[in-house]
């Protein structure tokens, strides 16, 4: 089977970029950002500072002068840092081991949580009580059913278990070792917590280049290639090459950047761009706001010589797949309404509904087609994993999500 992904590691704007290219398109822009209030992933000794009882949360002081939401709704149990874990109620000056599951979103504080967990190439392990979970992108239910009865043969550890989407075709043993290999680490964090000073990080996720080359499904990606010599020492030492199937790591040496080599930057304009052209003449106009993303389709400049109907549902199937395209390019997360042409045939909009499905399902994050309103609107949800990428390159001016 041919592999048609490449990663790209490279300066683009002042920041490290990962861009995937696949069959010689950008599909991926991420851009690595200074964040003050600590990467996501971090796991630090945190001091309650105070509980709100009508929220049912706590505000925890994680780093110096730096406070995250701590909702005890959702965390039951507490890690102390003396090493002792409890459930119930917490009070102001306890220290507790958080780990930071999302930036600040403007000003809302980073969101907090007790659930310790590491991600790995195949799965991600969560301190807990023993569950085995798989990816909801694992369509395959003979491979679903046929893992989960050789799992429950082995010895696992108290941990819950998140098979990634990486993690399909992958030999059990591989996710077996990982799973152990990430267990470990959960209890040597623990242990070292006891000798650590509240507000200090004892946890720092790996480098952006790793946690990019995790992402992607090494066995669908031909070469990972990076012009920055540091990078490419890491991921010589991460381990993730050194795999069955893995791609080549190179690193490119020619004076002609990476980034002129592959138009990145015209590639991040566009990606950045508030209107999108399709082949037809018409176009998409994205606007992001604070709650929602809107996304109008228009004709445009189309003259096919067709019918009004017909040159209407050929513009909203090709936008369906160009939308599909442009969410998980520029990262759009949270509630998406997209206002397609008005179409009067039912049949044509079950037919774009379908069509639709069918384009966000290459998505390897989790998207969600809701339905079609009667105002004729499309709800879509996606699952926020990153920044958006219009947020990604204005980090350095201070916005956070």
């Amino acid at each position: 089977m041919k592999k048609l992904n490449k990663l790209i590691i490279t300066e683009l704007r002042g920041h490290t970029a990962a861009v995937l290219a696949s069959e010689n398109r950008i599909v991926q822009i991420r851009l690595d950002e200074i964040n003050p209030t600590g990467q996501v992933g971090m796991i630090c000794v945190g001091k309650v500072r105070n509980v709100i009882k009508n929220l049912n949360a706590a505000f925890v002081e994680y780093l110096p002068g730096v406070n995250g939401y701590y909702s005890l709704s959702s965390n039951r149990i507490h890690y102390y840092a003396d090493g002792t874990v409890r459930t119930g109620t917490i009070k102001s000056g306890d220290e507790i081991l958080v780990q930071i599951s999302r930036s600040a979103v403007k000003t809302k504080d980073p969101v907090l949580t007790g659930a310790l967990s590491l991600t790995g190439q195949y799965c991600v392990v969560t301190l807990g009580r023993r569950v085995l979970g798989i990816s909801s992108k694992i369509s395959d239910h003979r491979w679903r059913e046929d893992f989960k009865k050789h799992w429950e043969s082995m010895d696992t550890p108290d941990c819950e278990v998140i098979v990634r989407t990486n993690g399909y075709g992958v030999p059990i043993s591989y996710i077996y070792e990982e799973v152990w290999l990430l267990f470990k680490r959960l209890s040597e964090i623990l242990a070292d917590a006891v000798y650590r000073l509240p507000m200090k990080p004892i946890f720092c996720p790996d480098s952006f280049a790793v946690r990019a080359a995790q992402e992607i499904r090494l066995s669908d990606t031909s070469e990972v290639v990076t012009d920055l010599p540091d990078i490419y020492e890491e991921l010589s030492a991460c381990g993730l090459f050194d795999q069955p199937h893995a791609p080549a790591l190179r690193l490119y040496e020619d004076p002609y950047s990476l980034s002129a080599l592959y138009s990145l930057e015209s590639a991040l304009s566009r990606a950045l761009s508030k209107t999108v052209w399709l082949r037809s003449g018409g176009n998409l106009v994205i606007e992001p706001t604070e709650a929602m993303t809107v996304i109008d389709v228009n004709t445009g400049k189309n003259v096919e010589k067709k019918t009004a109907a017909e040159v209407q549902f050929k513009t909203n199937l090709e936008a369906a797949r160009e939308i599909a395209f442009q969410l998980r390019l520029r990262n759009l997360s949270g509630i998406i309404i997209i206002d397609f042409i008005d179409m009067e045939s039912k049949e044509q909009q079950a037919e774009l509904m379908a069509q639709f499905r069918k384009a966000l399902a290459f998505d390897p994050i989790k998207t969600t087609l809701v339905d079609m309103t009667r105002l004729g609107l499309v709800e879509v949800t996606r699952k926020k994993i990153h920044r958006p990428l219009h947020e990604q390159i204005n980090s350095d001016a201070g916005f956070f999500l």
